[in-house]
């Protein structure tokens, strides 16, 4: 059974083989490719994650050499992108022997999700063995804050790899999470991310776990239309997963986020982030009813319950 905060669909995505990811990621119209999970304990401690499954999960329960042979083996044709992903991958005692061997099995382009951590002295490395992507939170530019939400201190050293990253060729994605705590700096982390790697920063609702009291963490929608429309316009965030009424308050040039002129490569988030935020279980309020957009929207983290505003039938959001 998949926790009650997890999306039951992308879970089946998950436990997937190859084929059938490459099956499920074609029918909602994303990229080719194939997940390689790969578990093992997380050194940090971020408030929202840290628990058993990820920080303190035994040797026995990661993921086996075998199972990483036979996924790599069984490349569907013509798919030759792997996203590789876990509680943090490059602490797996196989990452480096996944990124050896996954050209030579027809993977020419790996993306990865990492805390970023292990980037710094690392990254050229793996730059040249095939990793062409890595998406990486980033929760504030002051390091005390942003090490304050992963439990332990990480900034300088994520922030030194993502530099390493971004001159060894590897393309830099990064992505925060909607905060009460950190909300108000949202305009200066857009900016700061789109000037230093040229990429737009992505943002994604908090999800409710037990693992942390999610009504004093998250902030309010109303609160969440106000940072992003104080984002300058020329670094406008690109939305993980969001409402409808939620995307409109990002979209500062004119341009509907579903417009063909958008370049999707451009204005898309990274692939992985938008299946980590997919995994956040979602539904319609009674305020969702009667909007127009509904049938386009994803619907909202559950835990904002009444707290969303749908577009209604004007489509300008409340």
């Amino acid at each position: 059974m998949h926790p009650a905060h997890e999306d039951a669909d992308l879970h089946t995505f998950l436990g997937a083989g190859p084929v059938v990811q490459a099956a499920w990621l074609a029918a909602r119209d994303l990229p080719p490719a194939t997940l390689l999970p790969l578990l093992n304990a997380c050194a940090q401690r971020c408030f929202f994650c840290a628990g058993p499954g990820t920080t303190d999960l035994p040797d026995a329960a990661r993921t086996p050499d075998g199972a990483i042979r036979a996924h790599l083996a069984a490349r569907p044709p013509g798919v030759d992108r792997l996203l590789v992903g876990g509680n943090e991958p490059t602490l797996h005692p196989a990452f480096e022997a996944v990124l050896g061997s996954a050209r030579a099995l027809g993977y020419p382009r790996v993306d990865l999700m990492t805390n970023g951590a292990t980037l710094r002295g690392n990254a050229a490395r793996w730059a040249a063995a095939g990793l062409r992507e890595v998406v990486v939170p980033l929760y504030a530019l002051d390091a005390a804050t942003h090490d304050a939400i992963c439990g332990v201190p990480c900034h300088d050293a994520v922030v030194a790899g993502l530099d390493e990253a971004h001159a060894a060729g590897i393309r830099v994605r990064l992505h925060t999470l909607l905060l009460r705590r950190t909300l108000a700096d949202l305009p200066a982390l857009a900016t700061w991310v789109h000037a230093r790697y040229g990429e737009r920063l992505a943002v994604g609702l908090l999800r409710e776990k037990p693992v942390f009291d999610w009504a004093t963490a998250a902030p309010t929608l109303g609160a969440i239309r106000a940072a992003l429309a104080a984002v300058p316009a020329a670094d406008r965030p690109l939305l993980l997963q969001a409402p409808r009424c939620l995307e409109w308050s990002a979209d500062h040039d004119g341009i509907a986020p579903t417009d063909t002129r958008r370049d999707p490569d451009v204005i898309a988030p990274a692939l992985l982030a938008t299946l980590y935020f997919s995994s956040q279980a979602r539904s319609f309020p009674t305020a969702c009813a009667g909007c127009v957009e509904r049938d386009r929207c994803p619907g909202v983290v559950t835990a904002y319950g009444a707290g969303a505003s749908g577009a209604g039938a004007s489509g300008a959001g409340a």
